[in-house]
């Protein structure tokens, strides 16, 4: 008696997670629709006063609608996330060749290679290709890193890598595997070897910004562009450092990716405040410094992946444990239904986009919701994994 007392209130508890998960989801997909009727085909910014601030051309935000309406269209079925999903795809091919920013993957690999991926239609697999060659173009030979900014051909900032740019060398690993050609996996890789020896510093914290001479491919100077100082670690890029070189682990298996990111992991947990959520440089612990939920949504998607990849059950409960009690703080105070407002218009509230430019402080900004929606679908899919019993034998037994 006395066990089925105990597997009841299990079930219970159970489906009341479960429950609680799907309101959760409903919510953030009922904004998500609203905020994408805003933006009406233009780029989103960031919020300024809760209201978007949109722009006419793209950026490296431009593909992270996209992405969050193919993540709500999987947790829901609902048609209406593909179709405005698609939309966004549409739109960007025609971007597929830009020529001064290292955010392809960024743009490319959230709308298109999804929209291929769910579609089949080949002229997102070309359009992802071709942006996926476009990046592999900004390669710096002599320092083998890939240049952040500036126009090929030009000299504006050609010598500059920035640890952001990890993530975006999940798009060269699809496109070598998806043509054959592994000089791109080669130029991923490469450039993830210079962000592992250059800006990861000893205790596992980082540098947002190398500076190399272009033409030697010596180091110069390390840096910061958007943390608190040089010598700080920016709670963003530490995050990008996390997910970024777990990427790199999943598509090479080179061990010490994944022994890198578990270590940038550890130092931006032994950072945290009591909620779990980073002040916007890990650096600062004053409590009134700014919150950037934005950097522990990245984190924790992060960590989420590392518990998928390591051969070590006790990293594994580590690491998953670590990104749920991050996801749990993000929803239950950092969603957009807290906020006192009159109006708010994003999903992932109290978020620093760039500190410096005042731009998007304190509010939010697309990367924020994109990673939050996609820590919402991976902590969907482990609790779908964990309660979901598929052997017919062992439901008989409930």
């Amino acid at each position: 008696m006395k066990k089925l007392i105990m597997l009841i209130i299990a079930l219970l508890i159970t489906l009341s997670s479960r429950i609680y998960s799907q309101s959760i989801i409903d919510i953030v997909g009922e904004q998500l629709i609203k905020k994408d009727k805003i933006f009406d085909g233009r780029f989103p910014l960031y919020t300024e006063n809760g209201k978007w601030k949109l722009s006419d051309k793209p950026n490296w935000f431009a593909g992270f609608t996209a992405g969050e309406l193919w993540y709500m269209y999987d947790m829901t079925g609902n048609e209406e996330y593909k179709v405005r999903a698609l939309r966004h795809s549409d739109i960007l091919i025609k971007y597929a060749t830009l020529d001064n920013t290292h955010d392809l993957g960024f743009i490319f690999y959230n709308s298109c290679v999804k929209a291929y991926q769910h579609t089949g239609e080949i002229k997102y697999r070309d359009a992802a290709i071709k942006a996926a060659y476009m990046l592999a173009k900004r390669l710096n030979e002599k320092g083998n890193f890939i240049r952040a900014w500036g126009r090929l051909g030009t000299d504006d900032r050609e010598g500059l890598m920035i640890i952001d740019t990890m993530m975006n060398l999940e798009l060269l690993f699809w496109a070598a595997k998806e043509t054959g050609d592994y000089t791109l996996y080669d130029i991923a890789y490469k450039h993830a070897i210079t962000c592992m020896n250059e800006n990861v510093r000893k205790d596992y914290s980082s540098y947002h910004v190398i500076e190399f001479n272009p033409k030697t491919g010596e180091v110069i100077k390390k840096r910061t562009h958007q943390g608190f100082g040089d010598e700080t670690t920016w709670a963003r890029g530490q995050a990008w450092g996390i997910y970024g070189f777990a990427i790199a682990y999943k598509y090479t298996q080179d061990e010490r990716f994944l022994n890198i990111s578990k270590k940038m992991a550890d130092y931006f947990i032994s950072k945290l405040p009591a909620d779990n959520v980073p002040y916007w440089d890990l650096s600062l612990t004053d409590s009134d410094a700014l919150k950037d939920a934005s950097a522990g949504a990245i984190a924790a998607s992060g960590m989420f992946l590392i518990s998928e990849l390591t051969s070590l059950k006790s990293d594994y409960k580590k690491y998953l444990s670590e990104a749920l009690q991050i996801i749990k703080s993000l929803k239950d105070s950092y969603l957009f239904t807290k906020s006192i407002r009159a109006a708010e218009e994003g999903i992932l509230i109290h978020t620093v986009y760039h500190f410096h430019n005042k731009w998007g402080v304190d509010e939010s900004y697309p990367a924020g919701d994109f990673y939050f929606i996609e820590c919402l679908k991976k902590e969907y899919d482990y609790n779908k994994a964990e309660y979901f019993i598929e052997k017919t034998d062992q439901r008989k037994n409930i």
